[in-house]
């Protein structure tokens, strides 16, 4: 073993005795000073923001689940007689996938749609594409997205139902009117599928 080595333990640095780096005791932090309350209230809010997003997913999911049962179900069509009973059926569980729509309407109500897109645009997709389906199957033309958007906007006297005719933001706020805009991105990615 050379000098240089030495015996195998830290050497101690310069700076380790340093009136800087020394911790002093008895300074605590003020939790009721300015600062640390704004950190408080800045928490809170990330926090409630968070939890937002995570109800948001799992609406997204649900979204995504029973629009792809609905996709699976129209592929059953084979015969002009049961093509009723298969679309009737349809229309059934996009009406609830409409009611968790609803859901995220709700949740995003005093919201900016744009911070939470990246949340919900998988479920969004997979709905316009059981919708856009149904819709070519039905007329044998594709759905535009106003239509889409139009089935999207529900109120309070529908119990839950959509609206079918659209009315200004301020009578949105006044009647309890929710509505969910599909972006034109989801609209093609939902086709294109």
């Amino acid at each position: 073993m050379s000098s240089k080595e030495g015996s195998g333990g830290f050497r101690k640095r310069k700076h380790d005795n340093s009136p800087h780096n020394q911790r002093r005791e008895g300074k605590d932090v003020n939790s009721s000073s300015p600062v640390m309350l704004a950190f408080k209230s800045f928490q809170q809010e990330l926090d409630a923001r968070h939890d937002k997003y995570e109800r948001l997913v799992k609406l997204s999911r649900d979204i995504t689940v029973e629009s792809k049962r609905t996709i699976f179900l129209l592929h059953r069509i084979t015969s002009a007689p049961d093509m009723e009973e298969i679309l009737t059926e349809s229309e059934v569980k996009l009406d609830g996938v409409r009611q968790k729509i609803l859901q995220v309407a709700q949740e995003l109500s005093v919201e900016d749609m744009h911070q939470f897109h990246r949340a919900i645009t998988t479920g969004l997709q997979e709905y316009v594409e059981a919708v856009s389906f149904q819709h070519f199957i039905k007329t044998r033309s594709l759905i535009s997205m106003d239509e889409i958007n139009k089935q999207l906007i529900f109120s309070t006297e529908d119990n839950g139902k959509e609206n079918k005719t659209p009315s200004s933001d301020a009578q949105d706020k006044q009647c309890g009117t929710w509505r969910l805009r599909i972006t034109p991105v989801d609209y093609l990615l939902g086709v294109a599928d």
